[in-house]
């Protein structure tokens, strides 16, 4: 937690010093002189003022998220988007508010030195601000969970340790003198950090030793495999997970107070987009019609909370509807006006009927085709597990998950998604529900997200 917190600190105050870096640039540029103290006094008030809406922009546009490599690779053109949202959020400030001045050529000379000052800040000069020491450290697990961690923590300068070796967890049990072999391991590389599952079967008889060890000279720190991973990735590491993880998180007691309130905030926010709805509602159905006179509307069968069948309702964006087996190899194509209809997430607004009949709440895992669920609950580790939460218009997995499975059974990818919903499953609260409805938002805004 402490180094997010010196993370986060970092990333927000070299983020509002490029900012003003940029706007001293920018008048520079414009006016080819240096910045008098008299223009300076003109422009960095209001400027300051809206670089907290520009942080808040930040936030939701994901820039302030945990710099995995993910994240890396996608940095440049979220702080284009971030940017260009700024930038226009900034003029329709100052045409609003009065604060003397109209930069509308400032904020056109603002918007391509900011963009290219803020990615040499977060790509160049971040990683280099990184904690130096790295301790060394031991993985005694296996799967395609520890390759995935070892991967991002051994290519990842954020982080103050690196992975030497992965150590099958089965070996305790089927070799002699392994215990042995890993002290000598410790010994030799200086081992300062272990990372295992506690509860797993074959460490069982490890654990005593290292209990013994921690006694003597050994200077270690042992961290749970599980704990971690979700700490580094927002998400569960699925096949690692064992019954007792269920039995703690699906309790009904730990959500009754949390499922009222946000019942009660379904209902209220429904009825307040019905409002707006009904005046766009009818420009849609025109369109609709204009292009093709087939019906407005489809619905169709989705899984709901416990297993049952749900019936949901869009605004007809295809030349058909997803029904039944047959989705599963669908061939049905966005019309013209489906096309701008989904990109823009008006399909979905009939579904404010589901949220106010309490099919749906507004935040939840995404809810799944029957012939699809029927498949991933033979085929994905605890599936059926995300059909404890009341399915949502946005989930978690959506919000963080970028290449998620699309009209057609894909197990990895669906065990993927499943690892987020149960991360959410886990740690559900009104304060992670604002946090994805925030996001959801901006990934409407940059066309992103599923």
């Amino acid at each position: 937690m402490g180094e997010r917190v010196r993370e986060l600190a970092v990333l927000i105050i070299g983020d509002i010093i490029v900012f003003h870096l940029s706007l001293w640039v920018t008048l520079a540029v414009r006016y080819v002189e240096w910045p008098t103290i008299d223009r300076l006094a003109q422009h960095v008030p209001p400027f300051l003022i809206i670089t907290a809406v520009w942080l808040a922009i930040f936030f939701i546009t994901g820039l302030y998220d945990k710099h995995t490599n993910l994240l890396k690779k996608l940095m440049a053109s979220r702080i284009l988007t971030a940017q260009i949202i700024n930038v226009v959020v900034a003029g329709i400030l100052f045409f609003v508010i009065p604060f003397g001045i109209t930069p509308k050529t400032n904020l056109v000379i603002y918007l391509v030195i900011s963009i290219v000052l803020l990615t040499l800040w977060r790509l160049r000069v971040v990683p280099r601000l990184s904690p130096k020491q790295q301790h060394k450290a031991i993985l005694i697990a296996d799967g395609p969970e520890a390759i995935e961690l070892v991967d991002e923590i051994n290519n990842n300068d954020r982080y103050n340790y690196y992975f030497v070796r992965i150590i099958d967890a089965e070996l305790f049990r089927t070799t002699n003198d392994f215990k042995q072999k890993i002290i000598s391991l410790m010994e030799r590389e200086k081992i300062e950090l272990i990372v295992a599952d506690p509860r797993g079967e074959d460490i069982q008889s490890f654990l005593p030793t290292l209990f013994d060890l921690s006694f003597l000279h050994f200077a270690f720190t042992f961290l749970d495999f599980n704990k971690l991973y979700e700490d580094t990735f927002d998400r569960v590491p699925v096949r690692m997970l064992r019954y007792e993880w269920f039995i703690t998180n699906i309790s009904q007691s730990k959500s009754v107070i949390y499922d009222g309130i946000k019942r009660w905030i379904d209902i209220v926010g429904a009825l307040t987009l019905l409002i707006p709805t009904a005046g766009i509602a009818p420009l849609i159905a025109l369109a609709i019609k204009l292009e093709d006179k087939g019906p407005l509307f489809y619905h169709t069968i989705r899984v709901g909370q416990y297993n049952r069948p749900i019936t949901i309702y869009k605004f007809r964006t295809k030349n058909g509807a997803d029904t039944g087996q047959a989705a599963l190899k669908s061939t049905l194509v966005d019309t013209r006006v489906g096309f701008i209809l989904r990109k823009l997430r008006l399909d979905e607004l009939p579904q404010l009927l589901n949220v106010l009949r309490g099919d749906l709440s507004f935040i939840g895992p995404r809810p799944e085709m029957p012939a699809l669920a029927e498949v991933y609950t033979k085929e994905v580790p605890y599936y059926n597990t995300r059909h404890f939460l009341k399915p949502g218009l946005s989930g978690w997995a959506q919000i963080n998950n970028f290449d998620v499975p699309r009209g057609g059974v894909d197990v990895e990818r669906t065990t993927t998604k499943l690892s987020y919903d149960l991360y959410y499953l886990e740690r559900r609260s009104l304060i992670l529900d604002v946090h994805i409805a925030l996001k959801t938002i901006a990934a409407i805004l940059m066309r992103t997200g599923t």
